[in-house]
């Protein structure tokens, strides 16, 4: 039945559309309006009110499910039906969206203009009221219960002492509350000014040059910027931090900091008002704020496209065609030139089609994906949560060609932020953060942690063939994969960071910490053999490998360490509490003879003031003839890193606001580290012309790869 209601009103509305597209322009006589007419219609709002009304013999009674030729499988299928209705709504309003930069030369009037005025807010109305009512109707993905066809394994494994390791890490996690910089903490989140012009960065004072060895190109660290207090921090937009080294190390390294110009800031700038899009994030934790400002989002620029597309979260490379990247909308693409200049090149692009659209957000590309370095095909998995299957494995050849694209059935619609890669498969993380539309009308943010629901990981085969295989684990999070790969034995090791929020909404409003997890699956009996934390003392965030063992098999894994956690965050409204990085490290993942898989193989903190502000970046040394000796096997890694001084407010005498928004003693430095001896410390630093604020995800462009 809701399904057919659904369907009723969507006719509704293509009918009610169809009827005002040929009023469009003329009056209700048919004939052609002078502009003195017009200027009298303004005096006639009655007039107006009839001719935009329904019709009644549009508005028919809503048929049941008694003349369905499908009976009761009509039910059965209102996910897929429920989404192509509001997909084909969208594209309904965006036919008519006019006010995105085009506007109709059909009749001069200011008639014709409130008509379509009139009409645009009957479609967004109607169109909110189907939303609504898809949300609360909908049968996908409002209970825990498996979706068909997906089969419980068995119950996971783990062979440790679990009170053990928890009481561990409640040990780590008390000491970095206890100790919390909540003044640095809150300098570090300040807002930064735009330079897109590049500027000439100096070695830092008693360090060396940049070692020959270290590779070319642009360092590259994406993140939100611009939210205000009542948003939260992830509304901000794409700025991009650009540090480039040059091939000739004669020459200066430059910095600049740009905004992607994306559909959303571009909609802004072309109202010319003032007018901003609502932040949709800072609504949590509660539901009704989000969905109104998505309501009034449309309305206000017009587009169907109701959440900003910030693309503020990470970015990805394939061929030479850089992606900037979010997980609720199309990403945007952009270049780097040699001499620093961020530029974007299309805003909401959806790669010849290999993004498909979606209500609400137009489509979406997965944050996080993984380069097979033997073949070079790019896999992202991305998430839906109006549609099944929820889940999409999207590979592509060199510059972002698609390739094939797979779908894959989860029980309910959750976030999959990361996945890995191995030379067989693609691993699935469905790890409990659901995402349930419905919790918007009982005044919930979507997003909840949701324990009940199980955990499990997936291999789907990368050759094409055969179903994906289902592995039961441990509830908790894993918002971000270090690696996977096959062993000799044909069992598939994965290596994350995962945490286990509290309660079902702490992980949107607080910070969790995560652990270095490692989970055995074997494909061949379909169980998990062995699931297990290997350090659960050190909260860390995060994870990295070097490009070229990806879905193989490495020694170590890279981190940053969470050293401090605790609130308020005075900047925006969430979260609600965050931390401070100080410290890069590495841990073992193979049992060796000075290590054991999990210890720490090396670490380096920050000097006091100092905090990471990008992700550690792994390197493979150069030659300095541009040849990657690690095709040698050597111990040949360098780790980037970019961080940021914040000077003690007792020094200064001033807020942090004050700190960060004058630049008082505030600076960023880029440190160069040996990636097998971090403990020495930084071989190389450069000093920034500005600080650089906290953000998310960094990437690392090739000199080669990189256009002037």
């Amino acid at each position: 039945m809701p399904n057919v209601l659904l369907r009723w009103l969507a006719r509704t509305l293509r009918n009610a559309n169809a009827s005002a597209n040929e009023d469009v322009g003329k009056p209700v006589s048919g004939k052609p309006v002078s502009l003195a007419a017009a200027a009298r219609a303004r005096s006639q709002p009655l007039a107006v009110k009839k001719r935009c009304q329904f019709r009644v013999a549009d508005v028919a009674e809503p048929p049941t499910s008694r003349g369905s030729p499908r009976g009761h499988a009509a039910s059965s299928s209102a996910t897929t039906g429920d989404s192509l209705i509001a997909t084909s709504l969208c594209f309904n309003i965006r036919e008519f969206s006019t006010l995105e930069g085009k506007s109709r030369r059909t009749t001069p009037t200011i008639f014709g203009a409130c008509n379509r005025m009139v009409v645009l807010s009957r479609k967004l109305a109607l169109f909110t009221v189907l939303l609504l009512l898809s949300c609360v109707f909908s049968t996908h993905g409002f209970s825990a219960t498996t979706a068909p066809g997906a089969k419980r394994q068995q119950q996971p494994v783990t062979t440790e002492d679990a009170e053990e390791i928890r009481a561990r890490q409640s040990i780590g996690e008390e000491k970095a509350r206890s100790g919390h910089d909540n003044f640095s903490m809150n300098a570090l989140f300040v807002n930064v000014d735009e330079r897109p012009e590049p500027v000439r960065c100096t070695v830092a004072p008693g360090s060396d040059r940049l070692p020959t060895d270290l590779p070319s190109g642009a360092l590259l660290r994406i993140g939100p910027n611009g939210a205000t207090t009542d948003e939260g921090f992830l509304d901000g937009d794409g700025m991009v931090h650009c540090v480039v080294i040059p091939l000739d190390r004669e020459k200066d390294v430059t910095y600049s900091s740009t905004y992607l110009e994306t559909k959303g800031r571009s909609l802004e700038r072309r109202k010319g008002d003032g007018s901003r899009f609502g932040g949709t994030l800072g609504a949590a934790p509660r539901g009704l704020p989000m969905l109104g400002n998505l309501v009034k989002n449309g309305l206000t620029f017009g587009t169907a496209d109701m959440q900003k597309d910030t693309c503020n979260t990470a970015m990805a490379i394939s061929g030479d065609r850089l992606l900037a990247l979010m997980e609720q909308s199309p990403p945007t693409e952009f270049r780097v030139s040699r001499t620093g200049k961020v530029e974007t090149v299309e805003s909401f692009t959806r790669l010849d089609g290999a993004v498909p659209p979606a209500p609400i957000n137009g489509g979406s590309l997965g944050a996080h994906g993984r380069t097979d370095p033997g073949t070079g095909e790019r896999v992202h998995v991305s998430y839906d949560s109006n549609d099944r299957p929820y889940v999409r494995v999207d590979t592509f050849d060199a510059g972002w060609r698609l390739k094939g694209s797979v779908g894959v059935d989860v029980p309910a619609p959750v976030m999959v932020h990361d996945s890995a890669l191995t030379e067989g498969y693609v691993v699935i993380l469905d790890f409990p953060l659901t995402i349930r539309p419905r919790r918007l009308l009982a005044n919930s943010f979507p997003v909840e942690y949701e324990p009940q629901h199980g955990a499990r990981i997936g291999l789907v085969p990368r050759s094409g063939g055969g179903e994906t295989m289902w592995f039961d684990v441990e509830s908790g999070v894993v918002l971000h994969a270090a690696n996977a790969h096959e062993d000799g034995d044909g069992n598939v090791i994965v290596h994350g960071f995962k945490s286990v929020p509290r309660d079902d909404a702490s992980y949107i409003l607080e910070y969790t910490p995560a652990f270095l997890y490692e989970w055995v699956l074997d494909p061949s009996t379909g169980k998990t053999i062995d699931e297990r934390c290997l350090n659960p003392d050190v909260l860390v965030e995060f994870p990295i490998v070097e490009d070229s063992v990806v879905g193989k098999k490495t020694d170590a894994v890279y981190g940053l360490v969470t050293t401090s956690i605790g609130g308020p965050l005075l900047q925006f409204s969430t979260p609600q509490s965050a931390v401070l990085l100080d410290a890069v490290i590495k841990f073992a993942l193979e049992d060796g003879e000075v290590h054991s898989k999990g210890d720490v193989a090396g670490r380096y903190d920050l000097p006091v003031g100092w905090h990471m502000v990008s992700e550690p970046t792994v390197l493979s040394k150069t030659s300095g003839e541009g040849t990657l000796t690690s095709l040698l096997m050597l111990a040949t890694l360098q780790v980037l890193l970019l961080a940021t001084f914040v000077p003690p407010p007792e020094e200064e005498g001033i807020d942090h606001v004050g700190v960060a928004k004058d630049g008082i003693s505030l600076r960023t430095e880029l440190l160069v580290l040996d990636g097998d001896s971090l403990d020495g410390g930084p071989v190389a630093k450069v000093d920034l012309p500005s600080h650089v604020n906290y953000g998310l995800h960094s990437l690392f462009v090739d000199w080669e790869r990189i256009k002037d």
